[in-house]
C-alpha cells in the first residue's frame, strides 16, 4: 500500500509499505529518505537536523545529483550537486506488482526548471523499486538536437552502527581522486576504514561495494550499473560541526557510498539517446 502525504508547509511525500519493507520518498528531488526492512535497523541515514522544506535539500537518504556532481565547473555560484535534488518532480505512477514489491516512477523535464542552468531539452525518470532489495534507477533522455554532457550521482547515506566498526570492501587498488588533496590520484590495497574525514571519487570502477558493519552485524551490498565512479564520503568531526543541517555526532553513524559518473567519468548523451544509472542495495 502507499499513501501520499502533504505536511502543513506543503512538503509532499509518498509513504510505502509492503510485506518486505517501508519507504518514504519526497516529490522534491525524487528523494528517498527512508528504507527499512522489517525487524532490521534502517538502511538509510537522515540527519535529525534536516529541514523538510521546499527548496532546501534533505540531508541524508539518497539525494539525486544531476546534471552536475559537486560544483558546476563554470559556475561556482550555482547549486551544489545540480538542481534536480531541490526541483519538484512529478509522480507518474505507483504500482504494486505483488504484496512484496512497490514501484514508483517520478519524472523531471526541461519545462520544470530554469533553462539557464541547463539549456537543453531533456527528460529524467526516477524508477524506485521497494522490496527486500532497494533498486533505484535514474534515466536521462536527450530530447534536444545537440548532445549534452552530465555528471551525476545517487548520493546514498548509509546508516551504520558505529563508523569505528565499519570496513568497506570492493575498492582496493582502484585509482581515486582525493578531494581533500586537490584531487590528486591515489590508490590503496587495503579495505577502507574511516578514522578521519574522507572524500574520494573512485574512477573507472563498476565493482560491487560491501559495507561490513560489525556493530549491526550486517553486510550492506551496493551494486550498480551504468556507473563508472564510486564516491566515498564522511565529513568527520569538524566538518559535521560546521554544517547546520548535520547533527554534530552524525558522522559516527553514517557513510556515503555514492553510485556516480563524476570527473572524467562524465556521460555524453547524443540526441534521441538515453543513459541509465542504477543502484541496488541489499
Amino acid at each position: 500500500m502507499h499513501e501520499i502525504i502533504m505536511s502543513d508547509n506543503g512538503f509532499v511525500t509518498i509513504d510505502v509499505r509492503n510485506e518486505c519493507a517501508t519507504a518514504k520518498i519526497a516529490l522534491q528531488g525524487a528523494h528517498i529518505f527512508e528504507y527499512t526492512r522489517y525487524a532490521e535497523p534502517p538502511l538509510l541515514w537522515v540527519s535529525s537536523n534536516t529541514l523538510f522544506e521546499q527548496g532546501k535539500a534533505i540531508r541524508g537518504g539518497i539525494p539525486v545529483c544531476w546534471p552536475w556532481f559537486g560544483k558546476d565547473s563554470n559556475h561556482s555560484q550555482w547549486p551544489q550537486h545540480g538542481f534536480a535534488r531541490t526541483a519538484l518532480w512529478k509522480l507518474k505512477s505507483v504500482t504494486e506488482p505483488s504484496n512484496r514489491q512497490t514501484e514508483i516512477i517520478l519524472t523531471l523535464n526541461h519545462t520544470q526548471v530554469k533553462q539557464h542552468y541547463f539549456p537543453y531539452l531533456f527528460d529524467v525518470m526516477m524508477h524506485i523499486t521497494v522490496s527486500d532489495t532497494l533498486t533505484v534507477s535514474l534515466c536521462t533522455e536527450n530530447l534536444d538536437e545537440k548532445p549534452f554532457t552530465v555528471t551525476e550521482a545517487l548520493h546514498t547515506y548509509f546508516n551504520v552502527g558505529n563508523i569505528a566498526a565499519v570496513n568497506i570492501f570492493g575498492l582496493e587498488n582502484v585509482t581515486y581522486a582525493d578531494a581533500l588533496d586537490r584531487f590528486r590520484k591515489k590508490q590503496s590495497a587495503k579495505p577502507i576504514a574511516i578514522t578521519q574525514e574522507i572524500d574520494r571519487v573512485y574512477l573507472d570502477t563498476d565493482d560491487i561495494v560491501i559495507i561490513k558493519d560489525a556493530r549491526y552485524g550486517r553486510d550492506i551490498i551496493v551494486g550498480k550499473s551504468g556507473s563508472r565512479s564510486t564516491v566515498v564520503w564522511n565529513p568527520w568531526i569538524d566538518k559535521a560541526a560546521r554544517m547546520a543541517d548535520f547533527e554534530d555526532e552524525g558522522y559516527a553513524s553514517m557513510v556515503c557510498i555514492e553510485t556516480a559518473n563524476a570527473l572524467e567519468n562524465s556521460i555524453t548523451i547524443e540526441p534521441g539517446q538515453s543513459h541509465t544509472i542504477t543502484q541496488t542495495i541489499q
